[in-house]
């Protein structure tokens, strides 16, 4: 006699993620890039302050010749703030949106550029009291994550050219709408605000660095 064994699916069925998820992780995750990147350069302002106002042995400056250019200070802050700012206000204007994103990380490319060039004209090392391993720390680390940034402003570029190249507007896969404009436009919206709020930091890094 045959055994009449209740048949098993191969495997559970799962239910696709709803539709505005998907959008908001990415909206979200810009948020949660900003909180990080403060809790990294807030370990710079506190040595900043710190070893300015201790200064115990009074080796905050050593030597006269202590002083990053200024001119090419600002100029970078200036690129990086004008990439933030290409990219977030051309979001939302789809004629537009892949232009101002291309803009963004050429400005971006240029500052970090410029950051490395202004490194061969400082006439002091990270051993040259504390203004000089702090600036250096922070300056280099601030460069560094800028360049992995622009990473993400690349591959928000790449995507939107995809997209217009090959003019799909809709394509679901899995239940989600991997190119739905909704979709772009949350990831536009969250990297963009991230890019800003970077820039925004790079702003307070100029005025504390060199302005105070």
């Amino acid at each position: 006699m045959e055994s009449s064994a209740a048949s098993a699916p191969l495997h559970p069925h799962i239910e696709p993620e709803p539709p505005g998820w998907q959008p908001r992780a990415l909206w979200l995750q810009g948020r949660l890039l900003c909180g990080s990147v403060s809790f990294f350069f807030l370990a710079f302002v506190f040595a900043y302050f710190y070893l300015h106002s201790l200064d115990p042995n009074h080796r905050w400056k050593i030597g006269p010749h202590v002083s990053p250019s200024i001119g090419l200070g600002t100029a970078v802050m200036v690129l990086f703030v004008a990439s933030a700012a290409a990219f977030r206000l051309g979001r939302g204007r789809p004629a537009r949106t892949l232009t101002a994103t291309v803009a963004a990380l050429l400005l971006g490319l240029v500052a970090v550029a410029l950051q490395c060039i202004l490194y061969t004209t400082l006439g002091f090392g990270p051993s040259s009291g504390g203004y000089a391993s702090v600036y250096t720390g922070w300056t280099s680390m601030y460069t560094l994550i800028a360049l992995i940034s622009l990473i993400g402003v690349e591959i928000q570029a790449a995507s939107l050219w995809r997209i217009r190249r090959e003019g799909v507007t809709r394509a679901v896969r899995e239940g989600v709408p991997a190119y739905d404009e909704a979709l772009i436009q949350a990831g536009i919206e969250g990297y963009s605000f991230y890019w800003a709020y970077y820039a925004a930091l790079g702003f307070l890094a100029w005025v504390i660095l060199y302005l105070v």
